[in-house]
Order: C-alpha cells, then sequence, then structure tokens
C-alpha cells in the first residue's frame, strides 16, 4: 500500500507536465513525407548494481536499489527519472510522508482509508484486465484466419503526392514573408493540375514543378509508403485506400492545402510482418467478448429507485 500511495501522489505531480500542442505553421502543408529516423543515442557507460548512484538524507543508494524504486512507478513516470534524476527528489519526500502518516495511522481514519481503497481498487482491476488480455489464447490457425479474413488491414500502398498551399489566414503573410493563394487559388490550380495528369501529362514532372511539399517534390512526387495505422488523417488514409494501383484521387482539402494521391503500388504486407498487430487484434476481439460477458453478470438491477432519489445536504445544527 506504501508504494502504491507514493507512485500515485507522485504520477499525480508529473502529470501536470503537458507536452506543447503541434502548431502547423502558414503555408507548411499539414501531411509531411516521413522524416529520416534519427541515429540511434550511444548507449551509456555501464554501471554495476553495487555501484552507488544517488544519495538522499545521508543514504547512499545503490543502482540495484534504484530499479527497484523507479520500477515500483508507472512507465511514464520512470521515464521522466531517468531523463531528470531530480524529479526523485518527490519520490523520496514522499516516501518520508507517507511513513509518518503511516506512523499515525492516517491510511486507517476516515476519508483516507476508504480513498486508498478506490486507488487500490483501480490499480489493481486495470492490473487484472491487462493480465486476462495478454494471456488470451492465440492459436496458429486463428492468426491464419484473420489475416485472409482482413485483406485490407494489412494493405499498403506506395504513393506520389502533389500538394498545393494556400494561406489559411488571408491578409497574414506566411512564417518565411512568402505570399501563398487564396483557397479558392490552390483549389483552382490543384484541379487544373488533376486535369493535365487526367489527359496524360507526367504526374512525377508536375509534382516536381508545382508541388508546395518539397522533400516529396524532389523526388518527383515520391511520398513512401502508407499503411493503415499510417500517421495521417483519416480523410488521407481513406483516400489512399479506396484507390486501385494506378488510380489517382480527387482533391483533398487539408487545413493549409490541396492533394492529389496517386496510388503507384498496392501491395499486401507479408504474414509474419504483421503477426504482432494480427495476435494483437485478436486478443482485443476476444477481450471485448470476455468484458461483455462479465459486464452482463454485474448488471445493476435497481429494487428500490427511492434510494437512488436526490437528497437534500445535511443541514448544520445551530449550536445554543
Amino acid at each position: 500500500m506504501k508504494i502504491l500511495s507514493i507512485a500515485l501522489l507522485v504520477t499525480a505531480l508529473l502529470r501536470g507536465q503537458a507536452q506543447e500542442p503541434v502548431k502547423l505553421t502558414p503555408g507548411i502543408p499539414a501531411v509531411k513525407a516521413p522524416a529520416e529516423a534519427p541515429q540511434a543515442a550511444t548507449p551509456p557507460p555501464p554501471v554495476s548494481p553495487d555501484t552507488v548512484v544517488v544519495e538522499v538524507n545521508g543514504k547512499k543508494i545503490t543502482a540495484a536499489e534504484m530499479d527497484k524504486i523507479i520500477a515500483s512507478f508507472p512507465a511514464a513516470n520512470q521515464q521522466t527519472f531517468r531523463a531528470q534524476p531530480k524529479a526523485l527528489s518527490q519520490a523520496f519526500m514522499m516516501q518520508k510522508l507517507v511513513e509518518d502518516a503511516e506512523k499515525g495511522g492516517l491510511d486507517k481514519q476516515s476519508p483516507y482509508k476508504e480513498q486508498l481503497y478506490v486507488y487500490q481498487l483501480q490499480l489493481l482491476s486495470n492490473a487484472q484486465l491487462s493480465s486476462i488480455n495478454n494471456g488470451l489464447p492465440v492459436s496458429p490457425e486463428d492468426e491464419q484466419k484473420y489475416y485472409k479474413e482482413n485483406p485490407n488491414k494489412y494493405k499498403e500502398v506506395k504513393v506520389r503526392v502533389i500538394s498545393v498551399a494556400f494561406n489559411p489566414t488571408p491578409g497574414k503573410a506566411a512564417a518565411d514573408g512568402k505570399k501563398l493563394p487564396t483557397e479558392a487559388e490552390a483549389q483552382a490550380k490543384i484541379e487544373d493540375l488533376a486535369k493535365q495528369i487526367q489527359g496524360g501529362a507526367d504526374f512525377g514532372k508536375l509534382a516536381r514543378e508545382n508541388s508546395d511539399d518539397q522533400v516529396s517534390a524532389a523526388k518527383d512526387g515520391d511520398f513512401g509508403i502508407v499503411k493503415q495505422d499510417s500517421a495521417y488523417p483519416k480523410v488521407v488514409i481513406d483516400a489512399v485506400f479506396a484507390l486501385k494501383q494506378g488510380e489517382i484521387s480527387s482533391s483533398i482539402k487539408q487545413p493549409t492545402g490541396f492533394y492529389l494521391i496517386r496510388a503507384e503500388e498496392v501491395n499486401e504486407q507479408p504474414f509474419n510482418d504483421v503477426l504482432p498487430q494480427i495476435i494483437q487484434a485478436i486478443r482485443q476481439d476476444k477481450f471485448k467478448e470476455w468484458l461483455k460477458d462479465l459486464q452482463a453478470q454485474y448488471n445493476v438491477k435497481i429494487e428500490s429507485p427511492a434510494y437512488f432519489a436526490p437528497r437534500a445536504p445535511a443541514k448544520l445544527q445551530q449550536v445554543h
């Protein structure tokens, strides 16, 4: 219970450090070609389990002891502690406060004991759900059947793209000072390009000469491979997977531009490449059925509606 209390308190403190929302700069297409993978970071030098890694309030703590302390927290907190070791001061400070609270019997007093019970319910019930989900059996026959019955899930489409940016805030210059067309002008341009392509013009040449996405334009519009789980807007994913090989989409509007997409190749990902996703999907389906049955068993039937009628708050008695 002590570890649970500390973990919950530290989690609540660190949760306030929210990430900044992604900002779109006017004139920059909302959909960008995938960036090159960053180089792997150099691994840190090895530290033996007996190496003292921190000292807190006069007590030296080894790497092995610190591993146990950090492992008691949720994954997000573990990452924070390793990236910002100073944040561990919160954990040690709260550990002291919890020890003092337990010595004073606060964990046995209301409303704290009830609140701790609710935290325990949430933590252990979620842990049990995760354990059940991860333990659901998936046979090789299940895997092959799911793969064959869901071909669209495991398609991948190699695409070319032409993007025409417009000014999302008319009257306001783009960040780089470049004058951008209005939405209407950009739409007229993308539709004209579509007509040229339908008339036999070379898509790659038009992309190179007209696309505002500089990375893909330099490669004749080559935008790489798109999968169902690619991090693009749903309207883009839907448009891509509606195309047959060689087909071109109608213009797709995004917050800062219009897009034309051509399906260069439509392939099915090999079974072994998507096996982890297949197992996860099968388990998710089985888990939903299992959870549905469990919820049915604990469906509440109201016997006395009067008990749940709104109640007036208790009035304080006047002291004479």
